[in-house]
C-alpha cells in the first residue's frame, strides 16, 4: 500500500470519528467533496496547500521523514542464487 493510501485511510477514520460526511468536511475548508474522496483514496494529485488544509482540519500536519534505502546484502543473495 502506498503512503498516500495509508494517509487517506487515517484521514477517513478521523473524519468518521468526527461524524462528518465527505461533503461536510469539504465545506468546512472550502473544497469540493470529490477532492476529499480523492485524498481519502490516495488518488489526489492536486495542490499541496489543499492537502495540508484537509490534514489540518482532521488534526494532522504534514511532515517529511528521511527513509534509509535498503542496501543489498550480497551474502544473502549468494544463498538465494546458489549454483548447485
Amino acid at each position: 500500500m502506498l503512503y498516500r493510501e495509508k494517509i487517506g485511510l487515517k484521514l477517513q477514520a478521523a473524519r468518521k470519528e468526527k461524524n462528518l460526511s465527505q461533503f461536510e468536511a469539504a465545506n468546512r475548508i472550502g473544497i469540493d467533496r470529490s477532492v476529499v474522496s480523492k485524498i481519502e483514496t490516495g488518488r489526489y494529485t492536486g495542490s499541496l496547500k489543499i492537502y495540508e488544509r484537509y490534514l489540518a482540519s482532521m488534526g494532522y500536519v504534514l511532515t517529511v521523514v528521511t527513509e534509509e534505502p535498503q542496501l543489498t546484502d550480497f551474502d544473502e543473495l549468494s544463498e538465494i542464487f546458489k549454483d548447485d
